[in-house]
């Protein structure tokens, strides 16, 4: 079996080089070690299998219109008894073969077409017009139009190719034609001036049967194309919705069946004059052909300007309605569930006392803040990192809490310069180490997150066996674990504790060869160098997740949030991954930033990749025809979902990539009467909020809740809407999280006839109230740089509440500290120092609580006040010991600033300043 290898990879090593060969046998040893090895094989064997068929096809279509032109020009000179210089045949072989080589190249890049194509799978659903299925555009017709481009190609090169021969080896023929004259200063030659007609009667009989034969097939295949295109008018972008219009239907669909039968009949025509010999019927039929493309350009604009635009929505209100169900199908809006919600306008104390599971997960941390306050408390070491935060949730023994997440992973670019040794950064420092957690919804008396788990080793509230973390967002090199070269693990105190890797990742180096091909793939003799590597050394590359999912199957979409999740001891990531297509028939094309003309997409996958070991798993989420397709492929790369482990099955959270071209699309897509979607009668808009003093558009959010009717607490991803143009708030749609419900989407209207603040609204209030302006300006005046968190919109019993966080930052030192929390039920605004103050103050307002001497309890901002006066103080104090006067001076005019302030605000709340 080994030496039938060696002689595989040696045949491949004579076509392809010893290159392309190298990343073959890596690629065979990586997919080998991952698990994967039959997807790999699946798709060399068939980019290898299909370049035979393309090699075959160019080969046979080439040497025979060559063979064929070079017997006939021997037979013609022979005749003519012209003295010639036979064709090199061998020349013509080679120059053919090389040329096909290239092609069946080229053709093997469409082995995913051809795949699909043998393995298509009925999405159950026709289109209304030419009644196919839905699988027939998305599996076939990409087939179909690579085929007919395949021969279109060759049909070409080999007209190009045979005109070329005919011209210049029946040169002596032509010349044989004319007549030499002499005149006293020059000879030349007259030709005679005969018809075309005796051109073509003098014409060799064989060149006329095959340049006559190639053009009948070159313009079958042009009939053929305008057949094709028949199917393309499901995708018309030229009425005023995706899929064909009342023109495309009763113009544009004739025409192309009008051009077939002519492009059809020319063929025919041209096969025709072998034998007629008449010139008249195949011009003739190219000019009609050439007349009618050319009418017909320019009529179904005429015909849509003058026929259909005065009466429109009338005439296209089938087709509207087409566009509608179908787009709606297509990004999986047709099953969202829409119900009324009777909202009061009135958030009371009982539904605040009667929803405390939902107000105790409402989610306070701003993710972008947070990130920063990660990277000051956590980091630890300047070769650690957090490449975002994460949300997610956990069943507790005191119920379901929903905690901010982040992993701290290796970046070995932040490695002192001196450290930066091949050794350290691929040897040495190979792995992060811990995750961090705080929940969403409290903080520290100073406006830090209360972390549930944090430093190194991690400690707190959850159980973490083995937080290596060898697989995540960041790394993106090669590292060598389990060799002659004790690994770092972590640091602890003054010293650092080392480690040997112990799972089952990597390539095993097991022998001087893989070593030295290693060598040769990555650029780096130390392979083969140093001492640390030896038989017991594991290769790991493709670590970064996202690059490793997509390396097994390139042919899903890949969500761009991973998020790390602890499950029975261990780090895990899970991935969302998507199936998409661009060929479903009156479906909207979406074009976004992480999606980009497409018309079908489903969140068909969870890619789970464990942090250690790096193994992957792919679970089928929705039975659907593409994944099932791609299922038949590749049947041992995918499981059901009922095979994922329950620790993991109850992390799983809908995507907000999907959700957000759901959402972007459902702006429209929400109105099913054509003529209301025709006039954008009630066409919504995602509302924008406030972060950095900029107004950006809001984006969809997690949170824990209870939904109307629902069954208990579960986990959703939460967008609300606002109307076009307008601020007020008009439905907010909640996806479901939570198995078994998972996938649902609920629509819930709000009432039209009653006010509703929408988010832009409750910042504008924010802003004009005055207690809330003036401490946000006041912070801005003394050094600090105020940043606005996200605004959330929470449903709480039949009641809208709305929150925002305020986060502090000295402009010298980006650590966020969480100040306030504003809570609003739209008819009023209030501030406190966290979110259960805030929500007291908004049901029974603020209430001073006397402590044990009587004396009410000093202001929160007073205490701040107090604060700052201190450190300015102590600044000054600083300037003094140095010298500095004018930093002296300066320091102290603002602190009696604040002092003033402190008196002002300690007068306002009755206090005695006294002593």
């Amino acid at each position: 079996m080994r030496d039938i290898r060696i002689i595989f990879f040696l045949i491949l090593a004579l076509f392809l080089g010893i290159g392309p060969l190298v990343g073959i046998y890596t690629d065979y040893l990586w997919f080998d070690m991952i698990g994967y090895k039959s997807v790999f094989t699946t798709i060399l064997q068939w980019k290898l299998i299909t370049i035979i068929p393309g090699f075959i096809l160019a080969f046979a279509f080439l040497y025979i219109n060559a063979r064929f032109a070079g017997n006939s020009i021997s037979k013609i000179l022979a005749e003519r008894k012209l003295t010639y210089e036979k064709i090199d045949s061998q020349v013509v072989f080679i120059v053919i073969a090389a040329f096909s080589f290239i092609f069946g190249l080229t053709f093997s890049s469409n082995w995913k077409a051809i795949l699909l194509y043998l393995n298509s799978t009925s999405f159950g659903i026709s289109d209304p017009i030419l009644i196919n299925d839905i699988g027939f555009y998305v599996f076939q017709l990409p087939f179909i139009h690579m085929i007919r481009g395949a021969f279109l190609i060759l049909t070409v090169i080999s007209l190009i190719m045979v005109l070329i021969l005919y011209m210049i080896r029946l040169e002596p023929v032509f010349k044989s034609e004319t007549i030499e004259t002499e005149t006293t200063d020059s000879s030349y030659f007259l030709y005679p001036t005969n018809s075309v007609k005796d051109i073509l009667d003098e014409l060799p009989v064989k060149v006329l049967i095959h340049i006559s034969t190639l053009l009948a097939f070159l313009f079958a295949l042009i009939a053929f194309g305008f057949f094709l295109n028949r199917y393309e008018i499901l995708f018309s972008q030229q009425g005023v919705v995706s899929g064909a219009g009342y023109t495309d239907v009763h113009i544009r669909l004739p025409i192309f069946n009008i051009l077939t039968i002519l492009s059809f009949l020319t063929a025919v025509a041209l096969l025709a004059n072998v034998k007629l010999k008449n010139i008249k019927i195949p011009i003739a039929s190219v000019v009609l052909l050439i007349l009618f493309i050319m009418g017909s350009s320019f009529v179904p604009d005429v015909y849509q300007q003058f026929k259909v635009e005065p009466t429109e929505i009338q005439l296209e209100k089938p087709y509207l309605e087409y566009n509608i169900n179908y787009t709606r199908m297509a990004f999986g809006l047709s099953a969202i569930e829409e119900r009324p919600f009777e909202a009061n306008t009135d958030l009371t104390l009982s539904e605040l006392e009667n929803n405390t599971h939902i107000t105790e997960n409402i989610r306070i941390w701003d993710r972008r803040a947070l990130e920063q306050t990660y990277k000051q408390l956590q980091q630890i070491r300047t070769y650690y990192t957090f490449n975002d935060v994460d949300t997610d949730r956990y069943h507790m023994d005191d119920g379901y809490k929903q905690y901010m997440i982040s992993a701290r992973e290796l970046d070995t670019m932040q490695l002192a310069p001196e450290a930066k040794t091949w050794v350290n950064e691929r040897l040495v420092y190979t792995h992060g180490f811990g995750i961090v957690m705080n929940p969403v919804s409290t903080k520290t008396s100073d406006g830090r997150p209360e972390f549930v788990l944090q430093d190194i080793p991690p400690t707190g509230e959850f159980e973490v066996d083995n937080p290596r973390i060898y697989y995540g967002e960041v790394t993106n090199d090669y590292k060598i674990a389990d060799s002659g070269k004790e690994e770092f693990d972590y640091p602890k105190g003054g010293q650092n504790v080392f480690t040997q890797y112990e799972g089952r990742s990597g390539i095993v180096l097991d022998s001087f060869v893989k070593r030295l091909i290693f060598a040769f793939t990555f650029g780096e003799a130390k392979f083969i160098l140093s001492e640390y590597v030896d038989d017991n050394s594991r290769l790991m590359y493709h670590q970064q997740i996202t690059e490793r999912a997509q390396m097994i199957a390139p042919f899903l979409e890949y969500d761009s949030d991973p998020y790390p999740v602890i499950s029975d001891g261990k780090v895990y990531w899970i991935i969302d991954a998507y199936t998409t297509a661009d060929k479903y028939p009156y479906s909207e094309s979406y074009y976004g930033t992480k999606f980009y003309d497409i018309n079908y997409i489903r969140n068909s996958v969870k890619v789970v990749v464990d942090a250690y070991d790096g193994t992957v798993d792919f679970y089928v989420m929705e039975d659907e025809p593409v994944v099932n397709t791609y299922s038949k492929i590749f049947p041992d790369l995918f499981k059901p979902f009922k095979e994922m482990p329950e620790g993991l099955q109850e992390h799983i959270r809908y995507p907000k990539d999907f959700f957000k071209v759901q959402m972007n699309l459902y702006e429209n897509y929400h109105m099913t009467d054509a003529e209301t979607f025709y006039n954008k009668e009630d066409a919504w808009e995602i509302p924008n909020e406030v972060y950095r003093g900029s107004s950006i558009e809001m984006e969809p959010y997690y949170m824990i809740t209870k939904l109307p009717n629902g069954s208990g607490l579960e986990y959703v991803l939460l967008q609300p809407f606002t109307p076009r143009n307008r601020e007020n708030m008009i439905a907010w749609i909640a996806a479901r999280c939570d198995e078994p419900n998972y996938g649902e989407i609920k629509h819930y209207e709000l009432p039209k006839g009653v006010l509703i603040y929408g988010p832009t609204q409750i910042e504008s209030r924010i802003d004009q109230d005055p207690d809330i302006s003036e401490q946000l300006t006041l912070w801005g005046q003394t050094g600090s740089r105020v940043i606005r968190g996200n605004l959330l919109v929470v449903p709480i019993g039949n009641s809208i509440l709305y929150t925002e966080p305020i986060f502090i930052s000295a402009e010298e030192s980006e650590i966020p500290e969480l100040r306030r929390v504003v809570v609003s039920s739209g008819q009023k605004v209030v501030m406190g120092e966290d979110l259960q103050e805030s929500l007291q103050m908004l049901v029974e307002g603020r209430i001073d609580v006397q402590d044990e001497t009587g004396q009410p309890d000093i202001p929160a901002t007073a205490r701040e006040l107090a604060q700052q006066a201190l450190d300015h103080y102590n600044k000054a104090q600083d300037y003094l010991a140095e010298g500095d006067w004018a930093g002296y001076g300066e320091v102290i005019d603002k602190m009696e600033e604040i002092l003033n302030q402190l008196s002002q605000v300690l007068e306002e709340a009755d206090i005695d300043t006294t002593l």
